[in-house]
């Protein structure tokens, strides 16, 4: 059953996701993953299938300097049962270089309810495709 309370806390489960990561917070973020998780990350070329992974996945992009952060947008969340699911986009950014660049991006979040709450147990994001420049690798 779906609740206004349920989509409420994934959510807010969706936007800690996004603080946390906006804090370099590898602590927090692991916290939201289910240890049975598994990540498609934007920079990834494999699918990491551990919690120890996904932390490493995490402590490489924070290690980046300036550190990433990024802004959500559009989140649509559905729910089946215990199982829900919170697809949208962000924009991920490096503040404070000398061309603060914007990378358009989306996800796709699975989350599982637990004794612990909602856990995000299936992960994709990927950059946000030039339409232009797919069409123009399209055979002809």
């Amino acid at each position: 059953m779906h609740t206004a309370a349920d989509e409420a806390d994934v959510r807010a489960a969706t936007q800690a996701w996004i603080d946390a990561f906006n804090r370099a917070d590898l602590t927090a973020i692991g916290a939201l993953y289910d240890p049975h998780a598994v990540l498609w990350g934007t920079t990834s070329p494999q699918l990491i299938r551990t919690a120890e992974g996904i932390a490493a996945y995490f402590a490489a992009v924070f290690a980046l300097q300036p550190a990433p952060r990024m802004v959500l947008g559009e989140a649509v969340v559905r729910q089946w049962g215990d199982v829900a699911v919170s697809t949208g986009g962000y924009v991920l950014t490096w503040p404070g270089t000398a061309q603060a660049r914007r990378v358009p991006a989306r996800f796709s979040f699975v989350y599982h309810r637990s004794a612990a709450g909602w856990r995000i147990v299936d992960h994709h994001s990927s950059a946000m495709p030039d339409p232009q420049a797919v069409l123009a690798a399209a055979p002809r």
